[in-house]
């Protein structure tokens, strides 16, 4: 990784933080959107100011292959967390099922999807593009995933293990989204639709949970098995770097 996306990702930590502390301050309410998640879109915005080189637009295509995947990107957070509710109930994890769906996309729906834009700007439209010139899709996906990961430095709290579980999630979140962004060029409608869906069915199948390490440790498990089986059936995509 070059000095100048170094330098991008500083300005991320510096714009979240800076975001997070003023939040208080405002309106917004903290469940519904949460500033700092806007950090990586300034920090694309003034990346791209001081060094041109580095311009990469965001992609905002549409066709019948973008549609159909955005749709999958909906759907494939919500097969995978009802999964984790489901063996996480078999083994008398103590979570309960929000069932007031209606009220979660009404109240948080475009707050999570405006969230999830100020985020994947800077993730996956920006970031990982740039990484991807220089290293196999793998490798980049890894990179962003523990980046990523430790960028919730708030939920580290929780412990060693949640740590460890917390990045095996994001690790293998974006591994399993860079398969949806394939022969996209990196759609900012499908990683923004996915990073929501996933909030959002986060709310509905895990927030009501009285065991925070023993389900997010199942999370992780889940979701990096999802992501290896991927991973096993596009290995050439993996391993390839952008052209």
């Amino acid at each position: 990784m070059n000095w100048k996306l170094l330098i991008f990702i500083v300005f991320i930590a510096i714009f979240s933080l800076t975001l997070f502390l003023i939040q208080p301050f405002t309106n917004i309410d903290f469940e519904k959107l949460s500033l700092a998640q806007i950090g990586p879109t300034l920090a694309y915005i003034l990346t791209i100011i001081l060094f041109r080189d580095l311009f990469i637009p965001i992609k905002i295509k549409i066709s019948k292959m973008i549609v159909v995947k955005i749709i999958l990107s909906i759907i494939i957070p919500i097969i995978i967390y009802s999964l984790v509710y489901y063996i996480g109930s078999l083994l008398k994890i103590e979570i309960k099922l929000n069932n007031n769906i209606p009220y979660i996309i009404i109240n948080y729906g475009i707050w999570i999807i405006i969230g999830a834009i100020g985020e994947e700007i800077g993730w996956r439209s920006f970031l990982q593009p740039s990484l991807d010139k220089k290293y196999p899709i793998i490798i980049s996906s890894v990179v962003i995933g523990i980046i990523w990961g430790l960028w919730h430095i708030n939920h580290f709290v929780n412990g060693p293990i949640f740590v460890f579980s917390f990045l095996l999630f994001t690790i293998s979140y974006s591994i399993i989204v860079m398969f949806l962004l394939k022969k996209t060029d990196y759609s900012i409608f499908i990683s923004s639709m996915f990073h929501a869906s996933l909030n959002i069915s986060f709310k509905i199948f895990l927030e009501n949970n009285n065991d925070i390490i023993k389900l997010f440790f199942l999370n992780g498990i889940i979701w990096s098995v999802f992501a290896i089986i991927i991973i096993l059936c596009n290995k050439k995509y993996y391993t390839i770097k952008a052209k």
